[in-house]
């Protein structure tokens, strides 16, 4: 099973990536999938990305330099193009604007768009500031992702993005253990990873870098948990880097 499949991603989705352990990975993994099976997908970000990840796109354009033909030549030639927003000056590329994504999605209405809405400074896990998520309401699936990597670590600034957000939604004292428990209650919380998801948008989290058993195990855990939310749809357990990326689809 593909990482598309496992999410039930079509051809024309709009998809928005949040939370932390591997968002980008997967979004180019899904571009990637996508084209491999003769779909085009447009990959971009509303909030900032790195050089080094820029560079796993086949092609990309900045936001002072697209336009529609830009975008068709691009998909014409690699079936994947990144669009992203100017160099920050910092190592890194500014995310789109909400109307540049929407212009986005008026030229190529029959492709998939998957987007990374918001950082995580590299962290496994994370609860968005006041200010994020950015998912246009455009968007029809949410993926709230978090790395397996977490589990067992303490809950701090070493290992979660936001901890005090973190501590706050989920009831667990900074400096205690991150369990199953503590990832669900983040990952349903309606201002942690199902924050701003649009009325009609399917949510289906992601538990990513599952790479051993007792990783499986703890994600099966946490996911038994997040399926007693009635906002989450199922619960994917992945290695995104992995040849074969799905282990398990978790659904009620």
């Amino acid at each position: 099973m593909t990482l598309v499949e496992a999410l039930g991603i079509a051809g024309d989705d709009v998809v928005a990536l949040v939370g932390g352990g591997g968002k980008t990975a997967a979004m180019f993994r899904l571009a990637r999938e996508i084209a491999a099976r003769g779909g085009q997908a447009i990959t971009t970000t509303t909030t900032r990305i790195f050089a080094a990840q820029i560079a796993l796109a086949p092609a990309h354009v900045t936001a002072t330099e697209v336009t529609r033909d830009r975008i068709l030549a691009a998909l014409a030639s690699h079936r994947q193009v990144l669009v992203i927003g100017d160099a920050d000056g910092t190592g890194k590329a500014a995310g789109i604007s909400l109307e540049l994504f929407a212009r986005l999605r008026e030229w190529c209405p029959g492709i998939c768009v998957v987007n990374e809405a918001d950082g995580s400074r590299m962290r496994p896990l994370k609860a968005p500031a006041d200010h994020e998520p950015v998912i246009p309401a455009t968007t029809t699936l949410v993926v709230p992702v978090v790395g397996a990597d977490v589990f067992g670590k303490s809950l701090d600034a070493e290992h979660v993005h936001r901890p005090e957000r973190v501590s706050a939604l989920s009831g667990t004292p900074i400096g205690e253990p991150i369990t199953p428990e503590v990832v669900a209650r983040v990952l349903a919380h309606p201002a942690g990873g199902v924050k701003n998801v649009p009325a009609r948008a399917r949510v289906v989290a992601l538990i990513n870098k599952v790479e051993s058993p007792l990783d499986h195990e703890l994600a099966r855990e946490a996911a038994a948990n997040l399926l007693r939310e009635s906002t989450v749809e199922a619960v994917v357990l992945a290695c995104v880097r992995c040849e074969k990326p799905v282990l398990e689809v978790c659904t009620r």
